[in-house]
C-alpha cells in the first residue's frame, strides 16, 4: 500500500500563508493558521520559509504512543488518522511527532488527513511548493 503525502519545496515557499489558512478554513471553518494542520518554519535571520507538513509515516511515533489507541490507518493510503471518538485529549502525540504538526482542537488531537485526497492547502499555494504525491505523478 502506497501511503500519499504533500512533498514540500522551501526555495519555492515565499511564506504568505495562503496554504495555513485554506487548511484552517477547510478543515475548521474559519481562517485561522493556529488551526492548521501545517506550520512555516523561518529559517535564520527570516532568509527563508519552510513548509512544515505531517510526513504520513508507516512506523508513527504518534499512533505508537497513543494511549486511547484512537489511530487508524485509511484503507485507501495507509496513512494515519486520529479517531476523534477514541482520542481523550492527552496531547501525547503532539509531544512525540517529530515534525510537530498535531494539534490540539477542542480537547482532541488533529492532524492533516490530505483532504481525502485532494489537500487544501496544495490547491491553494500560489507557487509550487507543495506538491501532493500519491504514488505516481507530482500533483499541485
Amino acid at each position: 500500500m502506497v501511503s500519499a503525502k504533500i512533498i514540500t519545496d522551501f526555495d519555492l515557499c515565499t511564506g504568505c500563508a495562503l496554504c495555513q489558512l485554506e487548511c484552517s478554513m477547510q478543515t475548521e471553518g474559519g481562517y485561522n493558521p493556529r488551526l492548521a494542520k501545517l506550520k512555516l518554519h523561518q529559517g535564520p535571520k527570516g532568509l527563508f520559509t519552510e513548509p512544515v507538513v505531517c510526513n504520513q509515516c508507516q512506523n508513527a511515533y504518534c499512533e505508537k504512543v497513543c494511549p486511547a489507541d484512537a489511530f487508524e490507518r485509511d484503507n485507501k493510503w495507509g496513512i494515519p488518522l486520529i479517531n476523534k471518538e477514541k482520542c481523550i485529549g492527552c496531547a501525547l502525540c503532539m509531544s512525540y511527532c517529530p515534525r510537530e504538526v498535531i494539534v490540539l482542537l477542542n480537547k482532541k488531537a488533529a492532524k492533516c488527513n490530505l483532504c481525502d485526497g485532494n489537500p487544501a492547502c496544495v490547491k491553494r499555494c500560489p507557487t509550487g511548493a507543495l506538491k501532493y504525491w500519491d504514488g505516481g505523478e507530482l500533483n499541485d
